[in-house]
């Protein structure tokens, strides 16, 4: 089980307000301690906590009961972004990137083109500019990426769509 209380073990879910009344069953309350002995062994209850906790299982009449006792054992997981807030992060990520790429190959060529026209250069006789290239290749790329922004975001979107339905049928 490790992280994850198995509710579905249980005869109804005690989380659930219309069955907290209910009677618990041996069953119920056997599935409770395995739940607390498997947080033990896992290291996210000290001994007294368990026995402790055991001994409520052990004592409790209603389903009710077992939802303190076993819902702070499992992970507040944080809440899921949208789709169209993780596409537009994705987007802003890849848009930044292909930025960082523009200015980098800008910087790096240029300085190349630099250093081995220095003389050339202070004599007013530099050569021709062949940085040029790649700059206008990797901007065409940055350009692209800003002007089809939807279409950026809408492409991510439907990755992300795809995804969660792949890792949900497994």
């Amino acid at each position: 089980m490790g992280a994850q209380v198995d509710w579905s073990r249980f005869s109804a879910d005690p989380r659930r307000p219309e069955v907290a009344g209910v009677r618990a069953s041996d069953a119920d309350r056997e599935t409770a301690i395995e739940c607390l002995r498997e947080a033990y062994a896992d290291g996210r209850l000290d001994r007294i906590e368990f026995d402790r906790r055991s001994a409520d299982a052990l004592a409790a009449t209603l389903l009710g009961e077992f939802a303190p006792l076993l819902q702070d054992l499992e992970p507040q997981l944080p809440q899921e972004s949208s789709v169209h807030e993780q596409a537009v992060r994705r987007y802003r990520r890849e848009a930044r990137d292909a930025r960082n790429g523009f200015v980098g190959i800008s910087v790096l060529t240029t300085g190349i083109w630099g250093a081995t026209n220095f003389g050339d250069i202070l004599a007013g006789q530099a050569g021709f500019f062949w940085p040029v290239f790649p700059i206008l290749g990797v901007g065409a790329g940055w350009l692209m990426q800003v002007l089809k922004r939807k279409d950026r975001i809408e492409h991510h979107e439907r990755r992300i769509v795809r995804h969660r339905r792949e890792t949900t049928e497994d």
